[in-house]
């Protein structure tokens, strides 16, 4: 009979999966003992391994946490079943410029200023940009120093202030709904589809490491697809699958998807 263990590294991919679902089990056990405790911040597929670590132990309570329901990035936040739900030690960081620049600076701008700092992407959550501003939430326990280090972001001078949770309200980009037709529920198929692509500048994308479902990095062409699924191509944006419908008479497959 298989041990949960055993089920558990099963469910990794690759050796950085396996440590992953180590060191998020070694956090559920003890709070088992009555010990409080967090993790880092997961992408989407990750947080899929620390949901099968935490569903399968009953004696305690769990969260994945982000700092707000839409987050994408979240920690596994663990505690005894008899206390009550406790704080996941988030900081949410408000980076304002001090002078206007015509200039384009997103999200990755920000991100990388961030971790040339030193910080490690796992400490880090959410970065949303909206309102001319952009919106951090981090581990607790490096909010001041991102506050005093972080000064520039691109070409331009910032200023970065720690602010209420309340004072965050997230905004969700408009997005375009798709009706598409598919051959196949395949990689390489909605991709080409979603973005007006041949399959063959597909295929270079994908093999060519630019390709993720759900933050991870995906090298087939034939790799599957469901509903719920997040796809992201680098250089052209990414889409969620959200809805896998009926199929025609000509063997093809219905979808929705959302792109921003």
């Amino acid at each position: 009979m298989i041990n949960m263990n055993d089920y558990l590294i099963k469910l990794a991919r690759n050796d950085d999966e396996k440590r992953l679902i180590a060191r998020l089990d070694e956090l559920v056990q003890k709070a088992v003992h009555g010990i409080y405790g967090h993790g880092d911040f997961l992408d989407l597929r990750q947080q899929e391994l620390a949901q099968a670590v935490a569903v399968n132990e009953l004696a305690i309570a769990w969260q994945l946490n982000g700092g707000y329901e839409e987050a994408e990035r979240k920690r596994l936040v663990v505690y005894p079943e008899w206390e009550v739900e406790p704080n996941a030690r988030l900081a949410y960081l408000r980076i304002r410029h001090k002078e206007f620049k015509e200039q384009s600076i997103g999200h990755r701008d920000y991100l990388g200023a961030v971790l040339n700092l030193g910080i490690k992407r796992e400490k880090l959550g959410d970065i949303v940009v909206q309102n001319g501003a952009a919106f951090l939430i981090a581990d607790i326990e490096l909010a001041d120093f991102i506050c005093q280090q972080l000064t520039r972001v691109k070409h331009c001078n910032v200023e970065v202030e720690m602010i209420p949770d309340e004072a965050f309200v997230f905004e969700p980009p408009e997005l375009t709904e798709l009706q598409l037709s598919l051959a196949s529920l395949r990689l390489d198929a909605i991709i080409a589809a979603a973005f007006n692509l041949s399959r063959s500048d597909v295929s270079a994308l994908i093999e060519g490491g630019k390709v993720r479902i759900n933050q991870m990095e995906i090298y087939k062409c034939s790799a599957p697809v469901k509903a719920g699924d997040l796809i992201s191509v680098r250089g052209l944006g990414r889409f969620r699958l959200d809805e896998v419908g009926g199929i025609t008479r000509k063997g093809r497959y219905r979808v929705l998807v959302s792109r921003g």
